[in-house]
């Protein structure tokens, strides 16, 4: 119990789901480029089935008994049922030839309902009823007595749609109807043959909800690429239609259209029915070419009612082509109209252009001159700039100089005023004891006076001031100064402050005072001595020795300007 509920709700779900699957991601549109593609490919699939029968009509040939070319007519009538007409009824003919001889009532049956078929594609209805009515039902197996009541079935419907006019149209309605359920009474349940009879029951009985409900519960076990998909893909697109949903009913014909030429079937309505849809909806060019190919399929299947059912839509349609025709000539006349106008405005335009190009040409080449002018004035500018630009640098430069020289100046004329003033005095207090000790006759104090200690310490008390002047011009002497060496050879100041010879040697040379004979005399140096220090100096030196003295009168003094600010 519980499973056969299970069973009924998985149904249930399958048939609400299944049409989003069906249609999901299929918009009419991408169909109708799948089956262009498949039109385009249409013979590859037209030279398989042929291929097929080539090789099922050699093993025709080879076969001896009679069940043996019953087998083999049965597959060349099955290939050729939907495919041509002519074939298909000769094969079924072979058919019953064989089941004849072999004296069997079912064989003889399936032989006479295939022929009954054939009839009934190419619209020859009469015959098919004969051949339908002659079969004796009396010894057949439930499957074939159905079998004949699905034809049966089949054949009054089809009368009944070709009638048209009452009161034949209900009569064979009528029948059509008890024959399908006839057929469901026999036909094992959720058979193939039991599914396509409730899809026909339900359309004879005009329950199209439950029709789609059957015809899309049977597609969900076909392959999309064989001749009953197409065939059941098809019908539920017929029942869209009726339910004036015109937008499923062509994506339904569209997919029977691709599996009709993917199965190389030409017994088919869904192009045909897919061109009409088309039609009304505007599609004029997939409504004219979809209806040719129909047309085509009904020469080749040779089916009369095939070629009446695309011979009453292919003149409309191609009305509709003329007429779109027409009015893309009109269109045409009026842009070549257009066109020709807008080619004498270009012509004019044109030589408006011609004309003002001329005048901008001739602007063109004064402003051309007038520029050439301006260009070489403002190079003769630029140069001139630049040459004045190198005179201010020059002058900044000489002017810091001056500026450099005047500090040092001015720091070491006052430097020598104090001196001068403190050694008169000095000498003049000299004089004074002289003097003194002269008159007292103190000559052992008077030799005292003569030695050099004094002196000596004079010296060293200007080296002293002449140190704290220089450090005071350049406090980062000394530190650039060790720049100049690699650290192991750096110099160190004494702690005092006294600079050490080597210092004052070249502190004398970055004041300008560059020759060696001169800062002998004012170090109160030997000349070599002098020479030795610089030779040292510039050896143990990181920089060239060339320009050792240059990176020296490169290091710079107190700003006067900061100078200036600080007092």
């Amino acid at each position: 119990m519980r499973i056969t509920i299970m069973r009924s709700v998985f149904v249930t779900i399958v048939l609400i789901l299944f049409p989003v699957f069906l249609f999901a991601g299929k918009d009419l549109d991408s169909l109708l480029r799948a089956l262009d593609k498949t039109i385009e490919n249409s013979q590859k699939y037209s030279d398989a089935r042929e291929v097929r029968l080539a090789k099922l009509k050699q093993i025709f040939i080879s076969k001896t008994t009679d069940q043996q070319c019953y087998n083999i007519s049965v597959q060349l009538y099955n290939e050729y049922r939907s495919y041509k007409y002519d074939s298909a009824y000769s094969y079924a003919g072979k058919m019953l030839f064989y089941a004849e001889r072999l004296n069997n009532p079912n064989l003889i049956c399936e032989s006479k309902i295939a022929l009954a078929f054939s009839c009934m594609s190419a619209g020859l209805y009469k015959e098919a009823t004969e051949i339908s009515n002659s079969i004796d039902t009396t010894q057949l197996r439930l499957k074939n007595k159905a079998s004949v009541y699905s034809l049966l079935s089949v054949l009054n419907l089809v009368m009944a749609d070709f009638a048209a006019a009452e009161p034949y149209y209900r009569k064979y309605h009528l029948k059509s109807l008890q024959y399908c359920l006839n057929s469901i009474a026999l036909f094992k349940k959720d058979s193939p043959e039991a599914f396509m009879a409730k899809m026909r029951a339900c359309q004879l009985e005009e329950d199209y909800v439950n029709a789609i409900v059957t015809a899309e519960q049977y597609l969900s076990v076909l392959h999309p690429e064989s001749h009953d998909y197409a065939i059941v893909v098809s019908s539920l697109g017929f029942f869209y239609q009726v339910r004036h949903d015109t937008a499923k009913a062509m994506e339904c014909f569209a997919l029977a259209a691709i599996s009709d030429i993917k199965s190389a079937t030409k017994e088919t309505s869904a192009i045909r029915q897919l061109a009409e849809l088309l039609f009304t909806r505007g599609d004029i060019q997939h409504a004219y070419k979809y209806a040719i190919i129909a047309l085509d399929d009904a020469n080749f299947y040779n089916a009369r009612q095939r070629k009446i059912e695309v011979g009453r839509i292919l003149p409309i349609i191609e009305a509709g082509r003329f007429e779109i025709i027409e009015q893309q000539k009109n269109k045409l006349l009026i842009y070549a109209g257009l066109i020709s106008l807008l080619f004498v405005l270009f012509v004019i335009a044109t030589l408006v252009i011609l004309r003002q190009k001329k005048r901008l040409t001739s602007a063109r080449a004064i402003i051309l001159r007038q520029n050439t002018d301006l260009l070489q004035s403002n190079e003769q500018l630029t140069a001139i700039q630049k040459k004045i630009s190198k005179q201010n640098i020059d002058l900044l430069h000489t002017n810091e100089k001056l500026k450099e020289a005047q500090k040092i100046k001015d720091e070491y004329i006052g430097y020598f005023f104090s001196a001068n003033s403190s050694y008169i005095e000095k000498t003049e207090e000299l004089h004074k004891m002289i003097a003194r000790k002269i008159r007292n006759k103190q000559f052992d104090e008077l030799m005292q006076l003569s030695d050099s200690s004094g002196l000596r310490k004079e010296k060293e008390d200007m080296f002293t001031l002449f140190d704290r002047i220089f450090m005071k011009l350049f406090p980062e002497f000394v530190d650039r100064y060790n720049l100049l060496f690699k650290e192991e050879d750096h110099v160190v100041v004494k702690p005092d402050g006294s600079l050490t010879p080597e210092i004052r040697i070249f502190a004398l040379i970055r004041l300008g005072i560059t020759e060696s004979e001169r800062i002998a005399r004012f170090l109160d140096f030997s000349l070599s001595t002098v020479k030795n220090y610089k030779t040292k100096a510039k050896n143990r030196s990181v920089v060239p020795n060339e320009l050792f003295e240059h990176k020296i009168m490169e290091i710079e003094s107190v700003k006067t300007v900061d100078t200036d600010k600080t007092e």
